[in-house]
């Protein structure tokens, strides 16, 4: 039931036809539309990175020039916490291994946008990489236009990717971070399904969700079409949980992977300046007896 929700919810996340149901986000350089893709393809300091879940799909047809990059080769055991994000220094060495340089444009696409991506996104905003967006609509979008597709692999040169600085700890929360917040300046919005956070499912040692963590499942930011509700109607629903941009919000889930989605709808679609990734999420913190879980919704 659990995986069969995901499924749907991911399938109607930019399925529609404009990315956002109205008004328009403040970075709206984060979306690129497949008229100009198609258009760039052939530009040499841009790369095309399919996040598609299966490496089939990719095999069948992709976007020409895209190169696979699957989600789980993005995420390291820490210390024997499982599926963090690798160190930047690995995460430079495999962008280098794809050809990317730091001033390189990276194009992102999934199915229809799917949570992978925005981990992707996320992770190259951690590393500091300045120029990514996100392809409006995913391949699904692509081919149902009758856009190129090619069965091709990209002939790709490595090259050295010097990150150049530390990675970036705004966007990163660690489990100090959630520990140690300030409830009247901090928010922790835990974005998985209701009965997951209330504790009546999940894999875990312990089940619930972390002590003080507000529950807004990410799939609510969507409408029945696909596309993000309008932004007023999303600041509003944030608004009534105390989720606002005078804040920090920190965002978790069980590994990292949903709680993306919604920092990039905070971050990117609405614009709150100050938005952190919880990476570790319930799946590092549950696993610590010391800290507390709640149960219940």
């Amino acid at each position: 039931m659990k995986r069969t929700l995901l499924v749907l919810a991911v399938g109607l996340a930019l399925a529609s036809s404009g990315l956002f149901a109205s008004g328009a986000p403040p970075a709206t350089e984060r979306v690129v539309g497949a008229d100009w893709l198609q258009a760039n393809l052939d530009r040499p300091e841009i790369r095309i990175v399919d996040m598609r879940g299966d490496i089939r799909d990719y095999w069948e047809g992709h976007i020409p020039g895209a190169v696979f990059l699957d989600s789980a080769a993005l995420r390291w055991p820490d210390r024997g916490v499982p599926s963090k994000l690798m160190p930047t220094a690995a995460l430079a060495l495999l962008l280098g291994e794809m050809g990317v340089r730091k001033n390189t444009q990276i194009v992102v696409y999934s199915e229809v946008n799917h949570y992978r991506a925005t981990y992707f996104m996320w992770a190259l905003d951690v590393l500091g990489h300045p120029n990514w967006v996100l392809l409006e609509g995913g391949f699904e979008r692509w081919k149902k236009e009758s856009r190129p597709v090619t069965q091709d692999y990209p002939a790709l040169k490595p090259v050295v990717y010097s990150a150049g600085r530390q990675p970036d700890a705004g966007v990163r929360a660690t489990l100090a971070d959630v520990r140690d917040r300030n409830s009247a300046t901090t928010v922790l919005l835990d974005v998985r399904q209701a009965d997951i956070y209330a504790g009546e499912k999940g894999s875990w040692k312990r089940k619930g969700h972390i002590k003080g963590a507000i529950n807004h499942f990410w799939a609510l930011d969507v409408d029945e079409t696909g596309a993000w509700r309008p932004a007023d109607e999303l600041r509003r629903a944030y608004e009534a949980l105390g989720v606002t941009p005078d804040k920090t919000v920190i965002v978790s889930c069980g590994q990292g992977q949903m709680s993306s989605h919604v920092y990039f709808t905070l971050k990117y679609v609405l614009g709150f300046p100050r938005v952190k990734n919880y990476d570790g999420s319930f799946n590092e913190w549950s696993a610590v007896a010391s800290l507390p879980v709640e149960t219940g919704k």
